[in-house]
């Protein structure tokens, strides 16, 4: 385990203090600290759980999510040293959402007995404010409700591994031929036309990702100094998400079209090139929880992705067009 993917003693001591120093089990809530036998003494039976585990083979470990982020009191939850046990000796019984439930009730319970006027108003709030977002994960919930240091840069993350997991995992299904689709056929007089509207719809496909990237990212997270929109965030992260499942059907229908003989070597040209394109967007999570990782005060940062096309291939597809469209002219000629 890494030092990241521990919980640092401040936030432990936090976590303690949020949950009363009692376990967040809704079937136990057993108090886990009190006096010790020596009268200067106290004794403390609570421990910070990880709701995702911490290492691999661990209780619910998930490969996909950044040490810094299994590290993080988001991804905490205060257990008496029994219930612990118990969750992680049963992940099939005890998954992340339930224990992301409990979590969040049992904050809530504790908020109503330090001041219950203000917990029913917070509460009140909190629900509303979600109800705004629609489906989202356990993390970006707690993330948008806490909002804690970096947390414009950490809800980025999760929204885009959330909105793209699906995309990502068709995409390597895809590769490794483990479905396919209808083959539909173009028409020799129509080959022509339909390989030029495909060239189109992946420079626009390009265009699209590289504007969210490059503008409305860093718009949604706000000027220096001034906080970010979390309505915002999830908004452009949804994008994303949507020009990644546009361009993976971009790709199924390159892969599972036929064109004239005359035009294949155009076609083959096509197959993989969307799917580079998502695998080179699917960087931009880890590279903004690493960012965060070391909780930076200050500097700039810079992450240099190739959000487009291979190198030459415009001009490689140009010059199969150019063969395509002479034979193509050669066989109506003869």
């Amino acid at each position: 385990m890494s030092t990241e993917d521990r919980f640092k003693k401040s936030v432990v001591a936090v976590l303690a203090k949020r949950a009363a120093n009692r376990c967040a089990n809704p079937e136990c809530g057993a108090v886990t600290s009190g006096p010790a036998n020596e009268s200067n003494g106290s004794v403390n039976v609570g421990e910070a759980a990880h709701i995702y585990g911490a290492h691999p083979g661990s209780a619910r470990y998930d490969e996909k999510m950044a040490s810094s982020d299994r590290g993080a009191i988001t991804n905490a939850i205060w257990l008496c040293g029994n219930c612990h046990k118990r969750i992680d000796n049963d992940p099939s019984r005890y998954p992340p959402g339930l224990l992301f439930e409990w979590q969040r009730e049992h904050e809530n319970r504790i908020s109503e007995q330090v001041g219950k006027t203000a917990a029913e108003v917070r509460l009140r709030y909190e629900k509303r404010h979600l109800e705004e977002f629609g489906r989202l994960s356990y993390l970006a919930e707690r993330l948008i409700i806490e909002k804690g240091e970096y947390w414009e840069y950490l809800l980025t993350a999760e929204m885009l591994r959330f909105e793209m997991a699906p995309t990502i995992q068709r995409w390597d299904a895809l590769k490794r031929g483990l479905y396919t689709k209808p083959i539909q056929r173009i028409d020799r007089d129509d080959s022509f036309s339909w390989l030029m509207d495909k060239s189109q719809e992946i420079l626009l496909i390009v265009a699209a990702f590289s504007n969210i990237t490059n503008f409305e990212i860093g718009r949604a997270w706000g000027e220096s100094g001034v906080a970010g929109s979390d309505v915002d965030i999830v908004s452009v992260c949804r994008l994303y998400g949507e020009a990644c499942s546009n361009t993976l059907l971009w790709e199924e229908s390159v892969r599972f079209t036929r064109v004239d003989d005359d035009f294949s070597e155009i076609r083959d040209l096509y197959i993989g090139v969307a799917g580079d394109v998502i695998e080179q967007t699917a960087k931009i999570p880890k590279f903004l929880t690493d960012m965060v990782a070391p909780r930076p005060t200050s500097g700039t940062y810079e992450l240099e992705l190739t959000i487009g096309l291979p190198d030459g291939w415009e001009d490689r597809v140009d010059a199969a067009f150019k063969r395509a469209e002479r034979a193509f002219l050669l066989d109506i000629s003869s």
